[in-house]
């Protein structure tokens, strides 16, 4: 019996006294669901570079680079791609042994993964198959209280699950589960009116309050039927005045924890350039309140909340704490106010949070340097100023005057404002900065049509026009006194027919001057000074480039130079180019201009560019034919477009990009020649066949013929439906000027490699082989085919170029070109466009396709490709697909 109350008092004194265990600082438990399907998840091995990996059919991850150097995070965006619109979303991955979450849209749409710093890139869906518990004791009480974090963890070291579970010894010596609660209630430490705990005072009175209790009848028959309840009701009550404390430490650089204060008191230093790491605070001297707490950590952000006594922020990491958030918790939380004031680097002592309201700083890299808390009754006063106790990155806002819709909302930090792919131009422009830590502003001027550079503006005043139609062409952007020394300010805008211009900076222009182009949209963002640029920043402004060039003309000798669209040479004095010289100047790209003359008995030269010579002179050659392209940069922008005066035809059609102008094989002489610059896609159509004297050749194949009639159906044979197709096409295509041969003209047979041999001998240009299909009667349709290589059937005697991949894909292109019209003149059905190693297909050494015209075999449609007319719709088909086709190649 004298044991059982011994037992009992002695619990009873634990939850007077502190404990001495060792403790362990640790994260609530938590459970990320049983392992089965839902467990699974993606192991990223990130190399530093940018990527782009499919998750799921709709869903797409790129990840574009480590957060900063420590490689502790990767930014990247999840898109989501649908029917009607793509989605995209920022996000920031941590490297962690841990199964993480990812958001993907909401947060009833996630993803499982874990990120892993490697030397290279790998992507895999992992399911785990072994698992291993990981046992740890983490705290361990001299009441036979601990704590233990399991940690669920598969084959690849991955943390699936973890939390904590919490013990007690029962009296029977045997270890027990027990609750959160159970634990906190048999540790609970009760602190005095000082921030320290019971004075030894206090402790020895208790104790002897303790040992002068004498257990009686009802007592010793209550600890003996039921010893639980006994504890319940005999828990020990201390009874102290309700004089609150608020006690902290802090750890910081260099000098580990410093001693705790309280009430008000400074922890931490001034003027000694030192962080703080890491905190712990208390309530003491009162019941039912308690307090929690959560830091934001230099590269870690902002980390969950702990409960009282607990440490937030890290040590032996050398990590700054930025900021702080304090609030207060239990029944009473609703008597007082919490009261905290940091001291930051360059900033000084900021004003007064309270509640959970953040204090220090954000995104700026600044460290805490010191902190004082206060509580105070509820709605008492602030113990200082509050209007900024916290102080983030400076945000740049702008609104831009977009023609028909008026001043549009401000948008802040990189957003766009204005228009994308309406036409629309910029007319004005409103800039200003906000919840900036500096003092200083923001100036800017515009480009505006007509009128040139205004004079500068600044902090949300307009520069531009409205009211009168006018365009901006370009910008220049500041930013003024102090907050110039910690930021840089950068833009970039949309630009008419150059789409996004690279980024300017600090004053830079950025638009286009002399283009005559609008703007028609802008982005602005602030990054920290010498920081990295939003994206490339070679090319922010655009002027107009000129070609300029001179020709050695016979007798003449070199001509002066002439500029875009000139005519260099001569007409109706039969003089001959011998040679030319080509430049740019004014160029806003980087790139060249290239050329090469075709000359008399010579042939093509090799190219030259930006100046040099192409040609000859003194030795009485002529030019009969050139080449010219650009190259590099200004290739991505422009066209260069260009047309010679030849003899007997006069002035050719215009030829671009590297076409060739004049003749070849005709011993014509060039006389006369014009170049220009054409913004990109905005020229006219050119068509080399109007622009070099050089007819092209067609081999068309009508499948089947003699011993051979293919398909048969209804009385009819599709060699002699392939035939007739066939000879209309011919007719078509000679009318056009082009040369036409005929794989067999009459019901005669021919092996599929006699065919190809054929058209190799002609060096046709194309070969294009005509047939009908048959199957089920049901079975309907127009369907084309282009090579597609199969190992198991090897080349015979195109071993060159029957898989040379310019071929196929030029293949590809006349075989779509074709299929198209057909569908699209006849109404039939479109079965596609496939890729088959068919002999005539694979043994021809030019880009070659084969068609079906339709099913042979379904009485309906055989009535229509009997008919005359449905042929000559079927022939015009191919002819124009061929015309096509050498329009783009």
């Amino acid at each position: 019996m004298h044991k059982k109350i011994f037992l009992i008092t002695s619990m009873l004194m634990i939850l007077v006294y502190p404990f001495t265990g060792n403790i362990a600082y640790a994260t609530e438990y938590y459970s990320q669901g049983n392992l089965d399907e839902g467990s699974n998840y993606y192991f990223i091995h990130y190399d530093g570079e940018e990527q782009k990996v499919t998750i799921e059919k709709n869903i797409i991850l790129f990840l574009t680079g480590w957060t900063d150097e420590t490689n502790s995070a990767v930014n990247g965006k999840i898109e989501i791609q649908d029917d009607s619109s793509n989605l995209t979303k920022d996000i920031i991955l941590k490297v962690t042994n841990e199964r993480s979450e990812m958001v993907v849209i909401s947060e009833d749409e996630t993803i499982h993964y874990r990120l892993a710093e490697s030397d290279s890139f790998k992507f895999e869906e992992i399911q785990p198959l072994e698992l291993n518990n990981q046992i740890t004791v983490v705290a361990e009480n001299e009441n036979g209280t601990s704590i233990e974090e399991v940690k669920t963890v598969d084959e690849y070291d991955t943390v699936i699950n973890q939390g904590l579970a919490y013990y007690s010894i029962d009296e029977n010596n045997e270890k027990i589960k027990i609750t959160e609660e159970e634990y906190d209630s048999l540790n609970a430490v009760v602190e005095e009116e000082s921030k320290d705990n019971f004075s030894e005072q206090k402790s020895s009175e208790n104790e002897e309050k303790s040992s002068e209790e004498k257990p009686t009848k009802e007592t010793l028959t209550a600890s003996e039927d039921h010893p639980e309840e006994l504890l319940m009701k005999k828990s020990l009550k201390v009874s102290l005045e309700e004089n609150p404390s608020i006690n902290y430490a802090t750890h910081v650089q260099g000098d580990s924890w410093q001693d705790p204060v309280s009430n008000g008191e400074t922890s931490g230093t001034k003027g000694q350039a030192k962080r703080l790491e890491a905190i712990k605070i208390s309530i003491g001297n009162i019941q039912d309140l308690g307090v929690k707490y959560a830091t934001h950590v230099q590269s870690d952000g902002w980390l969950d909340y702990v409960p009282g006594g607990e440490i937030s922020g890290t040590t032996g990491k050398h990590k700054r704490l930025e900021a702080i958030k304090i609030e207060l918790t239990g029944k009473k939380a609703k008597d007082y106010d919490i009261y905290y004031r940091v001291h930051a680097q360059t900033f000084g002592w900021l004003d007064w949070a309270k509640n959970g309201e953040p204090a220090g700083t954000e995104g700026l890299s600044k460290r805490l340097e010191a902190i004082e808390i206060k509580l105070v009754k509820k709605g008492g006063n602030a113990p200082g100023p509050t209007a900024e106790p916290f102080l983030t990155e400076p945000s740049i806002v702008y609104s831009t005057h977009v023609q028909t819709s008026g001043w549009i909302d401000f948008v802040a930090d990189g957003a766009i404002s204005g228009t994308k792919g309406q036409a629309k131009r910029l007319e004005s422009i409103k800039i200003d900065l906000k919840d900036t830590p500096y003092s200083g502003g923001v100036t800017y001027s515009t480009h505006v049509q007509s009128k040139g550079w205004l004079n500068n503006a600044s902090n949300g005043n307009q520069s531009g026009t409205t009211g009168e139609s006018k365009r901006m062409e370009a910008i220049k952007i500041s930013l003024t006194g102090d907050i110039a020394k910690h930021y840089d300010i950068y833009y970039r805008v949309h630009s008419q027919t150059f789409g996004w211009l690279d980024w300017a900076k600090n004053g830079e222009k950025a638009g286009t001057e002399g283009l005559s182009k609008r703007l028609e949209a802008i982005e602005i963002e602030l990054v920290e000074k010498d920081g990295k640029a939003p994206g490339s920043t070679s090319k922010p402004f655009l002027t107009n480039p000129s070609v300029v060039y001179s020709t050695h003309v016979q007798s003449h000798g070199w001509m002066d130079f002439v500029a875009d669209g000139a005519m260099s040479g001569t007409k109706g004095q039969a003089k001959r180019l011998e040679a030319i010289n080509i430049n740019l100047e004014h160029a806003p790209y980087s790139g060249d201009i290239v050329y090469s003359t075709h000359v008399q008995s010579r042939g093509w030269l090799s190219n030259v560019s930006d100046g040099d010579i192409s040609g000859t002179s003194g030795q009485s050659k002529r030019m009969e034919a050139i080449k010219i392209n650009l190259t590099g940069e200004i290739s991505k922008y422009y066209d260069v477009y260009y047309r010679v005066h030849i003899q007997g035809y006069g002035w050719l059609g215009w030829a671009k990009n590297g076409m060739r102008a004049g003749s070849e094989g005709q011993s014509k002489r060039l006389e006369a020649i014009e170049i220009k610059l054409v913004t990109k896609g905005k020229g006219a159509t050119v068509n080399e066949g109007e622009a070099f004297k050089q007819p092209k050749t067609v081999f068309l194949d009508p499948g089947h013929g003699g011993s051979d009639s293919g398909a048969t159906a209804g009385g009819f044979h599709e060699a002699d439906l392939n035939l007739s197709v066939a000879k209309k096409v011919q007719k078509l295509l000679q009318d056009r000027g082009f040369n036409v041969y005929m794989s067999r003209t009459n019901d005669s047979y021919l092996s599929l490699l006699e065919r190809s041999k054929k058209a190799n001998a002609l060096n046709a240009d194309i070969f294009v082989s005509i047939h009908h299909n048959s199957g089920v009667s049901t079975a309907n349709g127009i369907e084309s085919y282009y090579y597609k290589y199969d190992k198991n059937y090897p080349s015979k005697i195109n071993k060159d170029m029957h898989n040379n991949p310019k071929r196929v894909l030029n293949s590809m292109s006349l075989t779509n070109l074709i299929n198209r019209n057909m569908v699209s003149y006849t109404g039939a059905y479109n079965r596609g466009t496939y890729g088959k190693t068919f002999a005539v297909l694979r043994e021809s050494a030019m880009p070659a396709t084969l068609l079906e015209l339709g099913f042979i075999s379904n009485p309906s449609e055989r009535r229509k490709l009997v008919v005359d007319a449905y042929q000559n719709k079927l022939a015009k088909a191919i002819a124009d697909g061929i015309d096509e086709y050498f329009k783009i190649n």
